[in-house]
């Protein structure tokens, strides 16, 4: 009998142990943060927030390690600061632009990384303006690559986070065509038709267009305030 409770208390220890051990690892130490910036113009590349691109990390010094996700702010920029400080593999995944090379680096403390990128389609001559109930936007598009355009659209919402995936609503077109960058493109919203959009408020208006590539998402110029 002394010898089972002996067995007993030696395997109580060693879970104690153990526990203790574990709580005393250390959590995340390092961030990893930057910016999306085009290649040609040096601005950021806007995103989208929801069902948008990712920033996919496989951390090194493990076996069949799953891959760190890590979403865009609606501006091109990106910050996560719960990484353990090593050495990643870091790929963009599901982008609005051109795809880039793995980059292998060293996160420790905090790290800035800025992807240069170039990006499926600039949005150009961007305008957004309200006249009576009707909310009109004119642009052009310079796409960077051969495939088509698939969709331009005007997206409505209560916030500068609006895009085609987080909107009240939208004015779409279907292109499906290769563009020119002298065509001027219009798209409106007769605000007066849309029972989610108040008399008085103020919501913000985005352009966007969608390019034809695998897991692409779309391109935007930046997002405008106006009152109805």
């Amino acid at each position: 009998m002394n010898k089972i409770k002996y067995i007993a208390i030696l395997i109580v220890s060693i879970g104690c142990l153990a526990s203790c051990e574990l709580d005393e690892m250390d959590g995340p130490d390092s961030e990893l943060y930057g910016s999306i910036i085009d290649d040609v113009t040096g601005e950021l590349v806007q995103q989208d927030i929801i069902r948008g691109g990712e920033l996919e990390l496989r951390e090194h010094g493990w076996e069949n390690v799953s891959p760190q996700h890590m979403n865009y702010s609606v501006d091109g920029t990106y910050r996560d600061s719960q990484l353990f400080g090593n050495d990643y593999d870091i790929f963009p995944i599901k982008t609005n632009f051109h795809p880039i090379d793995t980059i292998k680096m060293n996160i420790s403390g905090s790290t800035k990384l800025d992807l240069i990128v170039t990006p499926y389609i600039r949005i150009k001559n961007a305008n957004v303006s309200k006249s009576g109930s009707i909310v009109t936007a004119t642009f052009s598009l310079e796409q960077t690559g051969l495939s088509n355009v698939k969709t331009i659209g005007l997206y409505a919402g209560s916030d500068g986070n609006v895009g085609e995936p987080m909107r009240l609503t939208k004015a779409d077109q279907n292109i499906d065509a290769v563009t020119d960058p002298n065509t001027v493109y219009t798209l409106s919203i007769d605000t007066d038709n849309e029972i989610d959009l108040k008399a008085g408020k103020v919501y913000f208006f985005r352009i966007g267009a969608l390019y034809n590539a695998s897991n692409s998402k779309f391109n935007y110029a930046q997002a405008v305030s106006i009152q109805l």
